[in-house]
């Protein structure tokens, strides 16, 4: 029987993954737009970004895939569906989760990690992730490893987060939310350690411009090895050293606002 639960599981994970055409970093053309691309980083798995199954779920497996830097937990749910979702911290193996925007008429004293929620039914000061930016549309915030968000402010129909990055989103409390923080916490101390690394996450190694022809880079050409004039510029010849900009400046002034999206 467990053999051919197994070899079920393993059939309905082939038709979630997807096989990806990597072009590189070239266009239509053939030609290189985006520098050190290459096309080594596995399947993508589709990940459930609703979650409005309306059922409980077991986490069957959990894994890590190179297209994310959260681990993604494998759901089979009570009423034969099965998916991926990203995982939540602290969530384990046979760990029992919900689906659907019922969850809090199931629970009558506190929250769940990983129970999908509204925001309407939020406490002030909780920690949530994998957010919907409008009702119905599927989670676009909090979603890389180790983030999270804090519901800060609630007014009439309407609730303020504080991210991460210091931004204030007053987003309508009919969005879906997932209660808990993003897996994988320690994913930015990770270390490279060796370039063939790299190379599995896409990413190939750098050229310098001094080392280039005059038609590939402003820092080409030259007989033998030559610093790069006093101007430095990028492939496109733009500047890339010198004072931050204005807009730079600005952009840093923008953080402390607010950003309001509407419903």
């Amino acid at each position: 029987m467990m053999k051919y639960k197994n070899y079920i599981i393993n059939y309905l994970n082939k038709k979630i993954k997807i096989g990806l055409n990597h072009n590189s970093g070239r266009n239509n053309y053939g030609r290189i737009c985006v520098y050190n691309r290459s096309s080594n980083k596995g399947k993508y798995l589709r990940i459930d970004f609703f979650r409005k199954i309306e059922s409980f779920g077991y986490i069957w497996k959990i894994i890590k895939n190179s297209n994310r830097s959260a681990y993604i937990a494998n759901i089979i749910y009570e009423n034969g569906l099965f998916s991926y979702i990203i995982s939540t911290d602290k969530l384990s193996l046979g760990h029992k989760i919900y689906s659907g925007i019922k969850s809090n008429s199931l629970l009558n004293i506190d929250y769940e990690i990983g129970w999908t929620y509204l925001l309407r039914n939020m406490n002030l000061f909780t920690t949530i992730n994998n957010i919907e930016l409008y009702p119905n549309h599927g989670f676009n915030l909090i979603r890389s490893a180790g983030s999270k968000a804090i519901l800060t402010k609630r007014e009439k129909d309407k609730v303020n987060l504080k991210l991460k990055s210091g931004w204030n989103v007053i987003l309508s409390n009919k969005c879906l939310s997932v209660f808990g923080r993003v897996s994988n916490i320690n994913h930015q101390l990770n270390k490279i350690g060796k370039a063939g690394k790299n190379r599995a996450l896409g990413k190939k190694p750098k050229v310098r411009g001094v080392a280039m022809n005059p038609c590939d880079h402003p820092h080409g050409g030259g007989e033998g090895k030559k610093s790069p004039p006093s101007a430095q510029k990028s492939p496109w010849g733009w500047l890339t050293k010198g004072t931050p900009s204005k807009k730079k400046i600005k952009d840093k002034e923008k953080k402390k606002l607010y950003k309001t999206i509407k419903k």
